[in-house]
């Protein structure tokens, strides 16, 4: 009975409305991504359930001074917010969200410093509406 109970238990898993899932036996993704939220099934012991935010997350970037065209430095402060759209590929990609903030470090911290770079301090401090260049992935 006691058996029965733990299968049955470990069978049954709940995705709420701000997490989305994946399901992996061994490791590897079995299926897609499971965004709609309610009780799911799995497969107990063999197979593990893997949550992601739906929400939006953000990402904080560490405070740094950055040399711009004209040689001045410029203290710059950073953030972002970004959302996981994919989960079954964000596991692929990245498995986890320590590792996706890691990898905002080294694309936005480049990104910034090179729009920084590529501009006079008189260019980046102006007082005008602009938002910076979309290519850049800033």
């Amino acid at each position: 009975m006691i058996v029965v109970l733990i299968i049955g238990f470990g069978s049954v898993y709940i995705v709420n409305e701000a997490e989305q899932a994946i399901v992996t036996q061994f490791g590897k993704p079995v299926g897609g991504a499971i965004t709609d939220a309610g009780i799911h099934f799995k497969i107990p012991i063999i197979q593990t359930v893997i949550k992601f935010e739906k929400r939006i997350l953000e990402w904080d970037g560490s405070p740094k001074e950055i040399p711009t065209r004209d040689n001045k430095y410029i203290k710059i402060d950073a953030f972002a917010r970004w959302k996981i759209s994919d989960a079954l590929q964000f596991y692929k990609s990245a498995k986890n969200e320590l590792l996706a903030q890691s990898l905002l470090d080294d694309i936005l911290d480049g990104a910034i410093r090179d729009e920084v770079a590529n501009r006079t301090m008189v260019e980046i401090v102006r007082s005008s509406d602009r938002t910076m260049n979309a290519d850049a992935g800033v």
